[in-house]
């Protein structure tokens, strides 16, 4: 989640504007990739090494889940190394977005954005929700981790599934569909960073 952020910072606050939106402008469009080739490659530098983190954490998870449910662990791992993959090619189309000549096309850099905005929105929402459904339900009756956990990864789940919704809405970061897509990808955020934090602790805790 650190080297997600990092891309964050390149790409919104060390840029001369905020990534674009999905109903920017060509001019818009233009600006902003011809201005921040730099900041643009280090997003996509750190976001593809967080698709990575992103495996090794799905691969983590479903280690843990095993003992207890194969088939939870199954699905866990599954679902988090597709929206690990998806996370890969956001990664990959900022970097194509950050050459000059497809900035310069029009069609070809909203066409670009659009898929920027969804391999890194629903297609990694929905997988991770999958993730932390089959987490929710594998740990909701062990007394081994705190029960809020199971709560959050519920609402995690039940909020990355509703990402969906953004590819039936319009491409335009004012409709509802866009603002369901935000408030998934928080949830998704808390939920990676909780249950990271009291795994870890607990791994920590079983080896003393």
């Amino acid at each position: 989640m650190v080297l997600f952020g990092c891309g964050l910072i390149f790409g919104d606050l060390l840029g001369t504007t905020n990534y674009p939106a999905l109903n920017a402008s060509s001019f818009q469009l233009r600006r902003y990739f011809e201005r921040n080739v730099t900041e643009v490659r280090a997003l996509s530098f750190f976001h593809f090494l967080a698709a990575v983190a992103l495996a090794v954490f799905a691969s983590y998870l479903g280690a843990r889940l095993r003992p207890a449910s194969a088939r939870a662990a199954a699905l866990a791992l599954a679902g988090g190394v597709i929206g690990a993959a998806f996370l890969a090619l956001s990664a990959l189309t900022y970097r194509v977005l950050a050459e000059r000549s497809v900035a310069g096309d029009p069609a070809l850099a909203h066409g670009l954005v659009v898929l920027s905005y969804l391999a890194g929105g629903p297609a990694i929402g929905a997988p991770l929700a999958l993730t932390a459904a089959a987490f929710a339900a594998t740990i909701r009756h062990q007394r081994t981790l705190p029960g809020w956990l199971s709560w959050l990864s519920m609402v995690a789940a039940f909020l990355g599934f509703a990402t969906l919704t953004a590819l039936l809405g319009p491409t335009n970061n004012s409709s509802a569909t866009y603002g369901l897509l935000l408030l998934g990808a928080v949830a998704l955020f808390a939920w990676l960073v909780a249950s990271s934090v009291v795994l870890v602790g607990r791994t920590f805790r079983d080896e003393r």
